[in-house]
């Protein structure tokens, strides 16, 4: 069976992305960060150009650079002809015009990704001046890669209905980031004016689209270290003591509902405002309805914990919005 011609387009991109995670999660490797920014870059392009040639049917020309051919007189032809590199082969286009024609219809490119990939080219072509014993830009790095990863791994899915949990898709922290490292940048090299510069573009992006973990798509995601006995409600056991000795924990409320934070209204109201074709209606409540059996997707409380008698209420987990993806179009 003859492939699609965005299939090799897309392993290759997946084979770059395993490529810089794997690199950036050695235990030591002095060339991390510009390393993983350059392979994310190139497994970005790669999945960006699979996206065009499959909107146009498999036509490779569509990443084509095109020119207008030459007569025999010297003279421009109105018929276009992909530009060839120096091996004579065709040149195509760069991740700029990938990026830009992916923005507009019908693929409509999120904002934020556009401006992810942005903020990685700018740590890329500034990688030959800094080094990996700038602490700051090292946690810059790591949080702008995790949202890109993030965001990649949510585009492969949509696009191209590929399975990528067979593989750890995360970065690892390869060390605890302190406030004090978060008050400047600890640069070495000799080039400390333009790691300035590119920190406070950085920070500059921040501010105008702040981390939000229930978002699709960011530009970049906070990362906070925190010692706990687990970061799964699920996974930790916890045993009544009457012995005076022992730890005590005080649960507040808004700890049992945090990771709940849809009640039905807003739940509806976000899964409106989600898809394009969402409508609430007996099929939505189809779909809906068997979820809530599964504690990952729904907790019931009663409103009065103390009052068994007392009226119950549903709250929904972010979690739920990806079985919601299966059945509705953004």
């Amino acid at each position: 069976m003859k492939h699609p011609k965005h299939k090799s387009f897309v392993d290759k991109s997946i084979s770059a992305a395993l490529s810089e995670i794997e690199i950036y999660n050695k235990p030591d490797f002095k060339y991390r960060e510009e390393t993983f920014s350059i392979l994310m870059i190139n497994s970005w392009e790669l999945l960006l150009k699979a996206k065009i040639i499959s909107e146009n049917k498999g036509d490779l020309k569509s990443i084509y650079i095109l020119v207008n051919k030459i007569g025999k007189k010297g003279n421009k032809l109105n018929t276009l002809t992909p530009e060839l590199n120096r091996s004579k082969n065709p040149k195509t286009i760069g991740l700029p015009k990938c990026l830009s024609l992916c923005e507009v219809p019908p693929i409509n490119l999120d904002q934020a990704v556009k401006e992810n990939i942005f903020l990685l080219m700018e740590i890329r072509d500034t990688a030959i001046h800094f080094q990996h014993a700038d602490l700051y830009l090292s946690k810059k790095v790591f949080e702008i890669g995790t949202a890109s990863l993030k965001n990649y791994l949510t585009l492969i899915t949509e696009w191209f209905n590929y399975d990528l949990s067979i593989y750890n898709f995360f970065l690892m922290p390869m060390t605890f980031f302190h406030e004090f490292e978060a008050i400047k940048s600890f640069s070495i090299n000799s080039n400390k004016e333009q790691i300035e510069n590119l920190l406070k573009y950085i920070s500059e992006k921040e501010k105008q689209s702040p981390s939000d973990e229930s978002k699709d798509f960011n530009i970049s995601l906070k990362l906070e270290t925190k010692f706990v006995k687990s970061t799964s409600t699920e996974s930790l056991l916890v045993n009544y003591s009457t012995d005076p000795d022992a730890i005590k924990i005080n649960v507040q409320e808004e700890d049992a509902l945090k990771n709940y934070p849809y009640d039905y209204a807003k739940l509806t109201a976000a899964l409106r405002k989600r898809y394009t074709n969402f409508i609430e209606n007996n099929s939505y409540h189809a779909i809906r309805k068997p979820l809530m059996k599964n504690k990952k997707y729904c907790k019931t409380r009663l409103l009065d914990p103390n009052n068994t008698k007392s009226p119950k209420k549903d709250w929904y987990s972010s979690e739920i919005f990806k079985e919601f993806d299966k059945h509705y179009k953004k």
